[in-house]
């Protein structure tokens, strides 16, 4: 075998004289072909809870909890390409129960498949998180506080009448170019029926949002929303719209972040007192929130929040002002443990409500939450 390798060197080397070509470049192999292997990730997050609302006027045993641990999430999360310029993305939800559910829930929660055409020009496919606000594009992980910001949770996540959970089912464009002022964009056509539904009517709707970063660590942004309800056998019509703005600004290097977000909607023929459509009835939210942290050395860091959301504008005393104070502790990339003390402030209306409790109007009171989040 040894001597046929040298014969075989010896004989290209020969040829390469003739044809003035490298021994090297003939004996070259081709590339290595590039796999594609999915990525599977997750995370779980268990809970304690310990809600100080007057709960008395609840009428099942569920909702007259006042402590509780609770398995708040777990993801199993699937993605990956199969070429250069199409990929794909497949998320399972398994949640414990809520306060008020007492069952636990197995659903879909991203089920899509993209394509690149261009740093400019990704589409998505299939049912994806759309294009609005900054907290509600952020995943649990992601989110320093154990819970998101009431305006943001109770409006950006009900898009699509009342049905999202800050998701749909269509299609999106999104792409952006770090040379134009960090422009980041998306725009997404949808049912507009909500998470794991099929439509309900011709209509569809539309939501984007548009982000800049001028300076280095400073984003700048907008979000919108327009839609309708359109219930084939219904006499009218649920119309909806919203919109935000938004800003972030991160000093890496000192540890220091801030951000503040304003959002606003109207729902028209909704009646917010019955959660149901109403021809007539009009319900307009409004609400913003101001966040600070700080992270220190050795994976701590403090954050501080304040916000003020109105459930209904036409509603008078449907105020509900939040400060949340934190603490966290990073044990390793994202895994955590947090604890949150929620202080609230609510209006008297019985519409005003809040996460994490059934208690309504001026029953709601302080919760407190630790959290143990890990991921993989």
């Amino acid at each position: 075998m040894i001597k046929r390798d040298r014969v075989l060197r010896l004989v290209l080397a020969f040829l390469s004289v003739f044809l003035f070509v490298s021994p090297d470049w003939i004996m070259a192999e081709e590339p290595p072909k590039v796999e594609f292997k999915p990525k599977v990730g997750g995370y779980i997050e268990g809970w304690y809870r310990n809600d100080s609302s007057d709960l008395s006027a609840q009428t099942t045993a569920a909702t007259k909890v006042n402590n509780e641990f609770r398995v708040r999430r777990a993801r199993i999360d699937v993605k990956g390409n199969v070429s250069e310029e199409v990929g794909y993305r497949v998320n399972g939800a398994f949640d414990g129960p809520s306060p008020a559910s007492g069952s636990a829930t197995v659903k879909l929660w991203d089920g899509y498949i993209t394509y690149k055409a261009h740093s400019f020009a990704n589409f998505t496919l299939g049912q994806f998180k759309y294009p609005f606000t900054l907290e509600g594009l952020e995943g649990t992980p992601d989110r320093i506080p154990v819970l998101r910001a009431e305006a943001i949770n109770d409006i950006a996540s009900k898009l699509g009448t009342k049905g999202g959970s800050f998701r749909d089912i269509g299609i999106m464009l999104g792409g952006g170019s770090k040379e134009a002022l960090g422009l980041k964009y998306g725009i997404a056509y949808i049912n507009g029926n909500g998470i794991n539904a099929g439509d309900n009517g011709n209509a569809k709707d539309v939501v984007g949002r548009v982000t800049i970063s001028p300076i280095d660590g400073l984003t700048l942004g907008g979000s919108g929303y327009s839609g309708k309800a359109q219930d084939e056998t219904a006499s009218f019509e649920v119309n909806e719209g919203a919109y935000g703005a938004e800003m972030e600004f991160i000093l890496k290097d000192m540890g220091i972040s801030f951000r503040g977000e304003y959002v606003t909607a109207k729902w028209e023929n909704w009646n917010v007192a019955t959660a149901a459509a109403a021809s007539g009835k009009n319900q307009e939210p409004k609400g913003w929130y101001f966040q600070g942290a700080y992270k220190l050395s050795a994976g701590l860091q403090l954050m501080a929040r304040y916000e003020d959301y109105e459930k209904d504008s036409n509603t008078a005393n449907s105020h509900l002002k939040t400060t949340t104070l934190g603490g966290t502790y990073y044990i390793k990339d994202k895994t955590r443990i947090t604890a949150n003390y929620v202080m609230r402030s609510p209006d008297n209306s019985s519409i005003v409500t809040a996460q994490e409790t059934d208690a309504k109007g001026n029953k709601i009171s302080n919760i407190f939450f630790v959290q143990m989040l890990v991921t993989y």
